[in-house]
């Protein structure tokens, strides 16, 4: 919480409930956890050595509870960066947000499902589990690559005094059968709609997904790993898991919001201390035998 707001769930939440789906779905997998300040660029490669298969980072975020509404708001420098890296190859980097069917922020005690407008409820903690049934957690988190994310926000987005960018403003009028509808969330032309927790891992699993950068490990004929094939588009390139080791590290530090920050959406006369969301990150290298 920050200057007076709440987060509709906490990041952290989110963080636990995405490693366990993802530890029991690829059990074989390779799970990191970065510190704050680690260079996505320096680790990435290091999770690409595990052997061959697909690595890919994740980027947890969370909305914004404002009365009845649900707002996202994203680091625009840390959005320039997972889309154009100083340094190396594009990023496998993707969003991961969620569409909240609840009114008010949701606590850290066990309790029950809220339901719209019941302020400020409690989340029971069997939400990651599937048998939850529609509160479970992967019917409202979606995920969209970050190429995608930077091409649904305003075209000034990046513009050098931005801090932070609002992605969308969600209330219960957006729903439809709980699915948002995405064309009025966003309040204009998507290149590419959000994609649910679940199936978006199916496209992983497949080749894609083709609208962001993917990284796939190969062996030699030694059966040892040496090179990475990225795909960005419909460009591909190979690159020595070498030369991928031997990036210049830089310092990711997010940016802290000012006075003069423009915040795009429904309401642009946003106060100072503008919080938007933690910076939890999850890098993870599928391995051959789980793709398709």
């Amino acid at each position: 919480m920050k200057g007076g707001r709440q987060r509709s769930i906490l990041e952290k939440t989110l963080e636990h409930w995405t490693s366990i789906y993802l530890s029991n779905r690829f059990p074989n997998s390779a799970l990191w956890w970065p510190a704050f300040g680690e260079d996505v660029l320096a680790e990435l490669p290091r999770l690409a050595t595990s052997g061959p298969g697909k690595t890919l980072a994740l980027e947890l975020k969370t909305t914004q509870v404002r009365g009845t509404d649900h707002v996202l708001e994203i680091d625009t420098h840390q959005l320039a960066r997972d889309r154009n890296p100083p340094s190396g190859p594009p990023l496998p980097v993707y969003y991961v947000f969620p569409a909240p069917r609840w009114t008010g922020p949701l606590m850290s005690r066990p309790g029950t499902t809220p339901a719209a407008p019941a302020g400020s409820t409690a989340p029971p903690p069997a939400w990651w589990r599937r048998r939850a049934g529609a509160a479970w957690f992967a019917d409202w988190l979606y995920v969209l690559s970050a190429r995608s994310l930077a091409a649904a926000l305003p075209t000034n987005w990046n513009d050098p005094h931005r801090r932070t960018a609002r992605v969308f403003t969600l209330n219960s009028s957006h729903l439809l059968g709980r699915v948002p509808d995405w064309t009025s969330v966003f309040g204009r032309t998507l290149t590419r709609r959000p994609v649910a927790w679940t199936n978006f891992w199916k496209v992983v699993t497949r080749c894609g997904p083709n609208d962001g950068v993917r990284w796939r490990t190969l062996a030699g004929a030694d059966g040892q790993s040496d090179r990475v094939l990225i795909i960005d588009g419909d460009r591909g390139q190979e690159w020595p898991i070498s030369e991928l080791l031997d990036q210049p590290a830089r310092q990711d530090q997010p940016a802290q919001p000012s006075h003069a920050d423009t915040v795009t959406g429904v309401d642009d006369s946003m106060e100072e201390g503008v919080d938007n969301g933690g910076n939890e990150r999850l890098l993870l290298h599928i391995p051959e035998s789980a793709l398709k």
